[in-house]
């Protein structure tokens, strides 16, 4: 297929970001960003040595892959961003895939089900879980969400095998009989990437200009200005009753 020809695949969902370069379905070239080199010009370099060390130029992309997540809120959005840019210059095809759709598909041949988790802080986590049709072809089982890990625990199958960044967390605390998967299979890679936009349309967007990052909440910040609003409402709120009771 002439969009996979000469292909950069960004992965940012994770606390080390990941480059490549594809060509059909193989990795030409790959290089890695670590936690405190996360900002788009850091991304920029490394996109640019690569594109070097081929001899390709940007113009002559067919297409951009990148991770939608969830993941890192910083990493995703500098990552999307970028992808969308460099789509938008080379005239090229996007694709945005669901970096735990990857994941999935790292799960072992003998696994039937897979629970996908990262975590979202505050005792809570990114879940979603999958089921092998047939061979080395999934399909999601449930939706995308936010659930706490209570209620993660307590509604996980005993046949559904445990995998993504959070399964470290979570592996000492399962009853016995679950199964997680191995440490080195747990975060998506760009090769990952590729086969998800390859072949699972269901996990990918390829709408340059609608493509968010599937993260189900807001960036910390965010979400602790919301709590004061909140707090305030409740206060005025309270205020309000009291001057009510007077009168």
């Amino acid at each position: 297929m002439a969009a996979f020809d000469r292909v950069l695949v960004l992965e940012t969902a994770g606390k080390v970001g990941q480059v490549a370069l594809a060509s059909d379905d193989a990795i030409v070239a790959e290089d890695r960003l670590e936690g405190a080199r996360r900002r788009a010009s850091d991304l920029a370099l490394v996109v640019d040595r690569l594109l070097r060390v081929r001899e390709w130029k940007a113009r002559e992309l067919t297409s951009v892959v990148v991770g939608l997540g969830p993941g890192s809120y910083t990493g995703l959005r500098v990552g999307l961003a970028s992808a969308k840019a460099l789509a938008y210059a080379a005239g090229c095809a996007f694709f945005g895939v669901e970096t735990f759709a990857g994941i999935a598909g790292r799960a072992p041949a003998e696994a039937r089900a897979v629970s996908v988790v990262a975590d979202a802080l505050q005792r809570k986590l990114f879940r979603r879980d999958y089921r092998q049709t047939s061979p080395g072809n999934w399909q999601p089982a449930t939706d995308l969400m936010v659930v706490s890990r209570e209620d993660w625990a307590r509604t996980l199958s005993i046949e559904t095998w445990v995998s993504g960044p959070a399964a470290a967390l979570l592996e000492g605390k399962l009853a016995p009989g679950h199964r997680v998967v191995p440490p080195d299979h747990r975060e998506s890679r760009p090769a990952d990437l590729l086969r998800v936009a390859r072949s699972w349309p269901w996990a990918v967007t390829t709408d340059v200009w609608t493509a968010e990052p599937l993260y189900l909440r807001g960036s910390s910040a965010e979400e602790k200005a919301a709590s004061v609003t909140t707090g305030a409402d409740r206060a005025r709120a309270g205020q309000a009753g009291d001057v009510g009771e007077a009168s």
